[in-house]
């Protein structure tokens, strides 16, 4: 909710009064005057710190949007790559995933230890 001031705390401390005979103990004006600038100062600066909070509140929303958007993007392509895994109509067992990631490991270790390369091994699939 928006707060709109009729004076400022400046407008308050700087404000004259019209002199008449008859008029209210300026000690008095000036005490209460004191008092109403204070208030308004701290609201003044309550709302500073609040427009402060809310500019911060901004940009972590539009912070939590883009990633947001990158999440999806990123489920949507982790979607896709699931689509495709099936055997003959069924799904592939999670077990053959494991076996599939554990193969890329081994590869990997005779590439690094032995200095072979595992794409020049040849596999005949009769042989099994």
């Amino acid at each position: 909710m928006a707060i709109k001031l009729k004076y400022s705390s400046k407008d308050l401390s700087t404000k004259k009064f019209t002199i008449k005979p008859k008029g209210y103990d300026g000690l008095e004006v000036d005490s209460l005057l004191d008092k109403i600038i204070s208030d308004y100062e701290t609201l003044e600066g309550n709302i500073l710190l609040e427009k402060d909070e809310y500019d911060n509140l901004v940009k972590e929303i539009e912070r939590l949007r883009k990633e947001n958007i990158d999440l999806k993007v990123k489920l949507d392509n982790e979607k896709n790559k699931w689509k495709y895994v099936k055997n003959d109509g069924k799904d592939i067992h999670i077990d053959n995933l494991v076996l599939l990631r554990r193969i890329g490991k081994l590869e990997k270790i005779i590439h690094d230890r032995l200095h072979i390369n595992p794409d020049d091994i040849t596999f005949d699939p009769d042989d099994c």
